[in-house]
């Protein structure tokens, strides 16, 4: 297979890569000469990008796209669809990705009770004791968003001693088997937010969901209550949010993905008192690599072998498409 990396950050993993796709070409292209190289490629492997019905027009012998992480936004599906190319993600969860942004939306939270940018304060006035925070234990969370990264956030929170309302577009029998005391729909998510003192969002962003944290969102929350966000930046309207801290309708929020990546190092969010904000590191561990290195290898060798590869988005209408059951090989 020659397999086509997508980004000249891939060369700082040449040294994993290398053992992992033994017996494959490989090459890396950046933006200036991605077009250039896409002919040669049967696999192209991406980090988050856009990739185009015009672009991959470009690339006869295509038979996959790779994305290197889960969020898929910036890749046109049905373009892939059109093309006769499977278009594969990682799977969140077991592969690290979840369980690390789960970590992050822990310590975010655990962060924002322990009022640590105020604690910092007072150990540099030689002062103990202080400030007062609160526990997790005890109280009550709203996880919005209920796929395989929110049942990551959800098993933590439990294990804390958390009660969990869930917030999901469909309801699924083992929502109750996780342990969440009730359950609302996507549409009616506002109904969710009294009464929790944290609300972690971990929702994927798509045209349903892009722009659905609004005012009336952030108004019906708490005035104690802190707002997570693991997921993606467009999943909330800024200036709702910016008015929800001013006006002090939440307590104070956490942020491991902005509006727009890298966030400008002058944004004041980045530097407000009651908001903690990490550089979308939620996914980027130890962990995650390993278990991509090892998800992204193993769909490399099953399309050499004619199988269909794993976490492939457009399966079912490519291979209706075709004409291929789907338990038949390739």
């Amino acid at each position: 297979m020659h397999i086509l990396f997508a980004g000249k950050s891939f060369l700082r993993l040449w040294d994993l890569l290398l053992p992992a796709f033994q017996g494959h070409e490989m090459d890396v292209a950046d933006d200036l000469d991605l077009k250039d190289k896409l002919p040669w490629a049967d696999v192209l492997i991406i980090r988050p990008m856009s990739v185009t019905y015009e672009l991959l027009s470009k690339a006869p012998r295509l038979k996959m796209v790779q994305q290197w992480g889960v969020g898929v936004e910036g890749l046109d599906i049905e373009a892939c669809t059109k093309l006769g190319i499977f278009a594969c993600n990682i799977p969140s969860r077991g592969t690290g990705n979840a369980e690390g942004v789960a970590e992050i939306a822990l310590l975010h939270m655990m962060l924002l009770a322990r009022r640590y940018a105020r604690s910092q304060e007072k150990i540099s006035e030689g002062k103990i004791f202080t400030p007062p925070g609160i526990t997790l234990w005890g109280k009550r969370a709203c996880v919005v968003g209920l796929g395989n990264l929110g049942h990551c956030v959800v098993e933590r929170l439990i294990a804390l001693g958390m009660s969990v309302v869930g917030v999901n577009r469909t309801y699924r029998p083992e929502f109750r088997e996780w342990g969440i005391e009730s359950f609302y729909p996507l549409a009616e998510m506002e109904k969710a937010l009294p009464g929790c003192h944290f609300v972690v969002v971990t929702l994927g962003l798509t045209s349903e969901t892009q722009n659905s944290i609004a005012e009336p969102f952030f108004y019906a929350m708490d005035r104690n209550a802190f707002f997570i966000n693991v997921a993606r930046g467009g999943l909330v309207i800024r200036e709702a949010f910016e008015k929800a801290i001013e006006e002090e309708w939440i307590a104070g929020a956490g942020l491991d993905v902005f509006w727009t990546e890298p966030p400008l190092v002058t944004d004041p969010i980045l530097h407000h008192p009651r908001i903690t904000v990490t550089p979308h590191i939620g996914g980027v561990t130890d962990a995650s690599l390993k278990g991509a290195l090892h998800f992204v290898a193993g769909n490399v060798e099953k399309l050499t072998k004619g199988e269909i590869p794993l976490s492939c988005l457009n399966r079912k209408t490519l291979l209706t498409k075709e004409g291929v059951a789907e338990t038949d090989e390739l």
